[in-house]
């Protein structure tokens, strides 16, 4: 017990008070100027006012949904710190309340704090040339942000974000191992015309620019993947019997070059062969049959392959560019060169042909309608032999009935001979439902012994839709080929 007639008990008490009264008095000062510091978080206009500055007024962007209802992207309001120290400057234009914290503790008054309106992409990384950027105003500058900004509206989009995720995380891990300069898969839904995915991995130092879709920004000669165009052509016109052989055991030339085919026969090939052993000079006998200007032209300009296309939103693709369609240059289109067309347009062609439709054109914006696939005699003759071109060993793969085409191109860049290697894939090929298209340029790496499309991105493509067909609207099949 205190005796307060004791000197000792005494002044050990006034210390102690003195102590209690420092410290209440200590954290009244520290709680209210934190008090004040977040005051003026919330308080815009007042610090507009004392600033003398005038800001933009904002207004929030479209939120954009993909096919399942996620947000892929949306507006909300965030903190900006600014200091007034000499002349006004950001310190940071989207600060995280972390940020904000540590700044309050720092205790500088010449910080100051804003209300703003920032766009957020919860799933940016996987959508990195997709989606667009905007500027600090709140502006879009680029890609889809752009197109959108004058909108009321919501949009929703075709991808689902799902299936987008599962196929970066398969290309990331090939393009790792293949280590090309950049790849790209685009998966397209063929009964709705929709865009499902659209992935795309820049695999270059330092080298990152948003502003670009491939899928519509940039063009490229595919190589093989053109040789069914020029089947179809053929078809089309009524130039082409299925059973006749061709002559692509002895020389053809284009000019006074000789054109040569990977892997030579040393028999005449029929139609179906030609696709499947990918022979150059069997594509350039069958373009032969055909009038350049009046036949192969018209028809690849009905395919798409000549103008450029819309992709919905206000998206447009790129235009394609050809060297000619006279003469000699007219040989090149058949097997892949002379004709550069974006991703986007090479696969509208494609399902234009394989489901037998007057028009195809695939969209980013959701649609409701159910297309059906029209079996007529083309596309029925086209999709046997892409399926038995296709030669898949796996017999899981074989039961989804897939077809496709490889296509491989040699382009100069820097002095240098790199590959374009491309892999147009759709399944089932007697009811088409999905298109796919996985592309790369320049792989330093493969999965056999030869740098072609059936060694890189054909099976980055299968290891693709391992990871995917539980997602898709697939059942296991088992029907074999007949009546090529």
């Amino acid at each position: 017990m205190i005796n307060l007639n004791n000197e000792t008990d005494y002044k050990s008490l006034n210390s102690t008070n003195k102590f209690y009264w420092f410290f209440l008095i200590v954290t009244f000062f520290l709680f209210f100027s934190i008090f004040i510091k977040l005051l003026l978080i919330y308080s815009d206009k007042e610090v507009i006012k004392k600033n003398n500055l005038s800001f933009k007024k904002l207004d929030p962007l479209p939120i954009l949904y993909d096919i399942k209802g996620n947000i892929l992207a949306y507006s909300d309001y965030n903190y900006s710190i600014f200091t007034n120290k000499k002349k006004y400057s950001y310190k940071n234009r989207d600060a995280s309340i972390e940020v904000i914290k540590k700044t309050l503790f720092q205790g500088d008054p010449s910080y100051q704090f804003e209300k703003i309106l920032t766009r957020k992409h919860p799933y940016h990384k996987v959508l990195p040339n997709f989606l667009g950027q905007v500027n600090i105003d709140h502006e879009g500058v680029s890609l889809l942000e752009k197109e959108i900004q004058t909108s009321k509206e919501n949009f929703n989009l075709s991808i689902d974000i799902e299936i987008q995720q599962k196929i970066f995380s398969s290309l990331q891990e090939d393009t790792l191992k293949l280590d090309p300069d950049y790849s790209l898969n685009v998966l397209i839904n063929l009964e709705k015309e929709e865009i499902m995915s659209n992935v795309y991995i820049d695999n270059r130092a330092n080298y990152f620019d948003q502003s670009l879709m491939p899928l519509k920004d940039l063009t490229y000669e595919f190589g093989s993947v053109f040789k069914p165009f020029t089947v179809y052509s053929a078809l089309t016109n009524e130039k082409l019997d299925l059973n006749e052989y061709f002559n692509v055991d002895e020389p053809v030339y284009i000019g006074n070059k000789e054109i040569k085919d990977f892997s030579p026969s040393k028999i005449p090939l029929q139609v179906k062969d030609i696709l499947k052993e990918s022979s150059n000079r069997g594509a350039i006998l069958i373009r032969r049959k055909l009038d350049c200007q009046k036949e192969y032209k018209f028809d690849l300009d009905n395919l798409g392959l000549l103008k450029s296309v819309e992709l919905g939103a206000g998206l447009i693709s790129i235009n394609p560019t050809v060297n000619n369609f006279r003469g000699s240059y007219c040989d090149n289109i058949p097997f892949g060169y002379g004709l550069s067309v974006s991703p986007i347009q090479l696969l509208n062609a494609y399902g234009k042909i394989i489901t037998g439709r007057n028009e195809f054109q695939a969209k980013i914006l959701r649609q409701d309608e159910i297309k059906k696939n029209i079996f007529n005699l083309k596309s029925s003759q086209i999709n046997k032999m892409l399926f038995y071109a296709n030669n898949i060993n796996n017999e899981l793969y074989q039961n989804f009935l897939v077809a496709g085409k490889t296509g491989t191109a040699d382009k100069i860049i820097d002095n240098k001979t790199v590959q374009n290697v491309a892999y147009i894939s759709y399944f089932p090929y007697n009811d088409p439902k999905y298109l796919s298209l996985t592309f790369m340029q320049n792989p330093k790496n493969t999965y056999g012994p030869f740098m072609t499309a059936g060694n890189t991105v054909k099976p980055t493509f299968f290891n693709i839709l391992k990871n995917i067909y539980m997602n898709l609207d697939l059942s296991i099949l088992s029907e074999a080929v007949t009546d090529i």
